[in-house]
């Protein structure tokens, strides 16, 4: 043995084997959350981003089967207003807590420079939220 090197004991290489009560793997991890989510029920935020009239709502209602509240906006809005609007929707055992954020007033101005910044500064906002 040459100076400085370690004598380091052997190390058994045999592979040990675990009997699996089921199937392991990326494929069967919906499998493996569907319990807890399904107990948890779901969180579902949903941006629908469009000029006034152009059908946000009602792809809305028709993506969830349902008839959500939505008071039509004049097209004449000087700027984009944000409303996050959120349901408790239930079909079968599933609970869906469903935030629809609904941009009012957007691409309905005649400069539509700064349409843009009130929705990225609403996300930004939402994502700093959740990090703290």
């Amino acid at each position: 043995m040459a100076v400085g090197e370690v004598e380091r004991p052997e190390i058994e290489t045999e592979a040990r084997t675990l009997k699996l009560s089921g199937h392991v793997g990326f494929d069967s991890l919906p499998d493996q959350l569907v319990s807890k989510s399904v107990q948890n029920g779901f969180n579902f935020n949903i941006m629908c981003i469009g000029e006034t009239g152009l059908g946000k709502s009602t792809l809305m209602d028709s993506l969830f089967n349902t008839n959500f509240e939505s008071t039509p906006s004049p097209h004449s809005l000087p700027t984009v207003k944000l409303k996050a609007h959120t349901y408790e929707l239930q079909e079968s055992n599933v609970r869906l807590k469903l935030t629809i954020v609904d941009t009012v007033g957007y691409g309905d101005q005649i400069n539509k420079e700064d349409s843009f910044k009130a929705i990225v500064d609403y996300i930004d906002a939402q994502f700093e939220n959740y990090l703290q």
